[in-house]
């Protein structure tokens, strides 16, 4: 082997190398609740807790940062190989190189931006301060009315109401304010940018630490009740319509709300994907509507033809499996067989281990737009129903695929 092709491996090697450890490091520095400290046993002084943007913000900085100069050494290493003109080698290292180099500073540059400027709220007994690099100002407790979110569920937005004649100036300069009547509404963060664990720590402290009322509100700016802890688990007929939402069919109430970024082809339909399943991230969440999420069906890639997606707890833990061509298989976690879906013509009729039928799903021809009618039966077996609750995303899925 010459030196030529050690030194292209080595640069081949490099970026590769570079990436695994930036990966490694991003999950330590920022796994599990990252931005969201804990409270300890002990400590002196009142209660607060602190929460800022986590690692979903600075994904495309970092991508950036870590993929502009890998591409870049990737392709000078092909001016290695032993046909490439030698006189050539120069300019071919220093132009592309040097476009990755600026590429990746460019990220590192916008990260270090977004890190000066970002919002850091603080929600303590005495009320929210908020705090913008040297700016700050604070929300007193008593001019708090709510905290809360504002949806859409996908995505929705932390806010705080309070009374501005009782709060200071300058808050308008730290983040967007809107006013209605006698209220004023202020935008903390939007979930997007947020650490894993922000929600439930965010109405703890609220209610906990601060003593105020946790809020929800829809897109027509009704508030929203608190769903009962099992609304979603415990109903026995629900309708899913094209925009991944899941309705209790008795009373029209909503139960979950289908939010990520496994897509479509798009169809010009209304609907929850958008471009073909085979070329995007995998995975959906089911939230109540609270934004809390209550189960996660992931996709994982086909296995001889057939598609499989994991079914998971709020918490990650994984439930069972989804997998199979026509008649799918329904696995728990240690791959138990809990069950079989079978195609009756538009019917999907799901079959227990000892032939009950257990939950059907009715459907349109369209995957798109149409309705889901899902029955559950009051003899499904608790293990067995996440899986059924997932069924209307995997037949989505599965028709889709087809169709591309």
């Amino acid at each position: 082997m010459t030196m030529g092709s050690l030194l292209a491996l080595a640069m081949l090697a490099a970026p590769i190398g570079a990436m695994v450890g930036a990966r490694m490091w991003w999950r330590r520095r920022w796994g599990g609740k990252a931005g969201v400290p804990q409270r300890k046993q002990g400590t002196k002084g009142a209660p607060e807790l602190q929460i800022t943007l986590g690692a979903r913000a600075y994904r495309w900085p970092f991508g950036l940062a870590v993929g502009g100069p890998a591409i870049g050494l990737l392709i000078s290493a092909s001016a290695f190989t032993n046909d490439y003109p030698k006189e050539a080698v120069p300019r071919t290292l220093v132009f592309y190189g040097g476009i990755g180099l600026l590429v990746g500073l460019a990220g590192i540059a916008w990260a270090i931006r977004m890190f000066r400027n970002r919002l850091i709220v603080t929600i303590g007994e005495d009320g929210i301060v908020l705090r913008r690099r040297e700016d700050e100002a604070t929300i007193p407790s008593s001019a708090v009315h709510a905290v809360g979110l504002t949806w859409p569920l996908t995505d929705p937005v932390w806010t705080t109401w309070y009374d501005p004649a009782m709060a200071p100036s300058g808050i308008d300069a730290l983040t967007k304010v809107g006013r209605h009547a006698e209220e004023a509404a202020a935008t903390l963060l939007r979930d997007r940018t947020l650490p894993a664990g922000w929600l439930e720590a965010a109405h703890n402290a609220t209610t906990e630490i601060l003593g105020g009322t946790w809020r929800v509100l829809d897109d027509r700016g009704q508030e929203v009740p608190e769903p009962p802890p099992r609304a979603l688990f415990d109903a026995g007929r629900i309708l899913v319509d094209g925009t991944g939402r899941y309705r209790n069919e008795r009373g029209g109430a909503l139960l979950a709300q289908a939010c990520g970024w496994l897509k479509k082809k798009s169809t010009g339909g209304a609907s929850f994907f958008s471009v073909n399943p085979n070329k995007a991230s995998r995975s959906i969440a089911l939230r109540d509507p609270h934004a809390r999420t209550v189960l996660i069906i992931n996709r994982l890639a086909r296995t001889w033809g057939k598609e499989r997606l994991t079914v998971l707890d709020a918490d990650g833990k994984r439930l069972g499996q989804i997998s199979g061509r026509r008649a799918l298989s329904l696995r728990s976690a240690d791959r138990t067989r809990l069950g079989t879906v079978r195609d009756r013509g538009g019917r999907f009729a799901v079959e227990d281990t000892a032939g009950r039928e257990a939950a059907s799903l009715r459907t349109k021809s369209q995957a798109d737009d149409s309705r889901m009618w899902l029955e559950i039966s009051p003899d499904c077996s608790d293990s067995l129903r996440p899986l059924v609750l997932a069924l209307p995303i995997a037949v989505r899925v599965i028709r889709q695929v087809r169709s591309s």
